[in-house]
C-alpha cells in the first residue's frame, strides 16, 4: 500500500485577542494615558490604542478615524509637533520591503476615507508616534502615545516626486494637554520641561536598532547559549 505524503499544514495569522478590546471609541483610551510607550505594535494593538497591526489609520468610513500611528512610512509626513502633515494608506508594495510610492493613493480606501470623514466630524483622533519617524518629537524606543488631534482638512495632491497622488491631511493637536517630549542631541535623552519632569523623564536608554539588527541579536544570543551548553561546534574548534 503507497504510503500517503503528508500535506504540509500552513500556518494562519491569526490577529493578536485579548486585553481591552477596541471599542472603536473616539478619545482617550482607558489604561493608556498620555505619554504611554509600547514596545512594538502588538502592544499597542493589545492596549486597544491602535487596532490595527500595519495600517497607519483606524476607523470606519462612516464614523472616521479613531487613531492613527506616524511612523515615517511615507516619506511625505511632516512633523511639526502640535501640527502634523499626515499621508494617507495605501500606494506602496508590502512585498518589496522598499516603502517608495508605486500607485495612486485613493479615497475609496477604508482608513483614508475614515481620516477624512473625521475633517468633516471633528472628532478627536488618538496619534501614536513610532521612534522610526525622523522627528524630534518621535520616542527613541517603541510607540508612544502623544495624545488627541483634530484633523482640521483633508485635500489630495502629488507627492514629493511628482509620480503619484496620495491623500494628505493636516492635523491639529487638541489644546490643553501636556507637552509633547522632544528628543535631545544625546541618544536615549530628552529635553526636560520645567515643570513636567514627571511626565517627561530623562531616562538614558540604548541607541534604536532596526528589525535586522534585533534579528542578529536574538541569533546571537541563541548561538551564545547553544555553545554554553554544548560546547563550540567543529567549524569554530578549527
Amino acid at each position: 500500500m503507497k504510503e500517503e505524503t503528508p500535506r504540509k499544514r500552513h500556518r494562519k495569522v491569526r490577529v493578536p485577542s485579548g486585553g481591552p478590546r477596541a471599542r472603536q471609541h473616539f478619545g482617550e483610551c482607558p489604561g493608556a494615558p498620555f505619554g504611554t510607550t509600547w514596545t512594538d505594535r502588538i502592544e499597542c494593538f493589545h492596549a486597544g490604542a491602535h487596532r490595527q497591526l500595519e495600517s497607519g489609520i483606524h476607523g470606519k468610513m462612516r464614523a472616521g478615524a479613531f487613531s492613527i500611528v506616524v511612523s515615517g512610512q511615507y516619506k511625505d509626513d511632516k512633523d511639526e509637533g502640535d501640527t502634523i502633515l499626515y499621508t494617507g494608506s495605501g500606494g506602496c508594495k508590502r512585498s518589496d520591503g522598499t516603502r517608495e510610492q508605486t500607485c495612486h493613493q485613493t479615497w475609496s480606501d477604508t482608513g483614508n476615507e475614515a481620516l477624512r470623514k473625521s475633517s468633516e466630524t471633528g472628532k478627536p483622533v488618538r496619534v501614536i508616534r513610532g521612534y522610526e519617524l525622523e522627528s524630534e518629537f518621535a520616542p527613541w524606543e517603541g510607540f508612544r502615545y502623544d495624545g488627541l488631534y483634530v484633523c482640521k482638512d483633508a485635500w489630495k495632491e502629488k507627492n514629493r516626486d511628482g509620480h503619484y497622488f496620495i491623500c494628505r491631511y493636516r492635523m491639529e493637536r487638541v489644546p490643553g494637554q501636556p507637552p509633547l517630549r522632544r528628543r535631545s542631541t544625546v541618544v536615549g535623552l530628552y529635553k526636560p520641561i520645567p515643570g513636567f519632569e514627571d511626565v517627561q523623564p530623562l531616562a538614558p536608554g540604548p541607541a534604536p536598532v532596526n528589525g535586522r539588527q534585533r534579528f542578529r541579536d536574538r541569533l546571537k544570543a541563541l548561538l551564545d547559549n547553544d555553545q554554553r551548553i554544548h560546547g563550540p561546534c567543529k567549524e569554530l574548534r578549527r
